[in-house]
């Protein structure tokens, strides 16, 4: 529950920060999408018209507060795959709380058509040997206990590429949020 709430008040700092990104990147989803860990919903607002839209999102807690629009299915049980099912992945701010990032993404990777596209919107880790890596790596026990799990010092960009993903755009940028300031926003394809 703490989580959950916590999830609500960072993403009112947080979504005016990332909303033109989002109108940019998320019209690129099309036909039947997953989205994983969806939160409380926020991205509905950005999807284009006549997407069949799945999420899967373990916290029973956001998953409560998700006003899902019609036809849209949600499962609440962590995503173990599909193979070939979906046109199009999303996450967003997810990819840095899963025990197991890279169990997730090759279960993401066999759901993904080939040539289907995944976006993706998450914090990473700062430059090797930069200060703000030096913190995120010294504060991660902190950081973690207080964020449901979060790594703010996760490459989240090599996991995608090690999964088998081809990332073919990426948008590096930072924002201004302490230990979790530098972002990526990119395309992925299955080849």
């Amino acid at each position: 529950m703490w989580f959950a709430l916590l999830m609500r008040l960072v993403s009112r700092f947080h979504e005016p920060l990332v909303a033109a990104r989002k109108r940019a990147w998320l019209p690129r989803l099309s036909g039947r999408v997953l989205e994983i860990g969806p939160g409380h919903g926020v991205n509905f607002r950005y999807f284009p018209p006549g997407i069949a839209w799945t999420g899967y999102e373990p916290n029973r807690w956001l998953a409560r507060s998700i006003p899902l629009p019609p036809g849209a299915t949600l499962h609440t049980a962590p995503y173990t795959g599909q193979p070939g099912v979906y046109d199009a992945i999303l996450s967003t701010l997810v990819l840095c709380s899963l025990p197991d990032p890279a169990a997730t993404l090759a279960a993401l990777f066999r759901s993904l058509r080939p040539g289907g596209v995944f976006v993706f919107l998450e914090h990473v880790a700062a430059p090797a040997g930069s200060p703000l890596r030096a913190r995120q790596d010294r504060l991660l026990p902190l950081w973690r206990a207080c964020a449901g799990g979060c790594h703010p010092n996760r490459d989240t960009e090599a996991i995608i590429r090690d999964a088998g993903f081809v990332i073919q755009e990426i948008e590096r940028f930072h924002l201004p949020l302490s230990l979790a300031s530098p972002h990526i926003i990119g395309l992925a394809t299955k080849p």
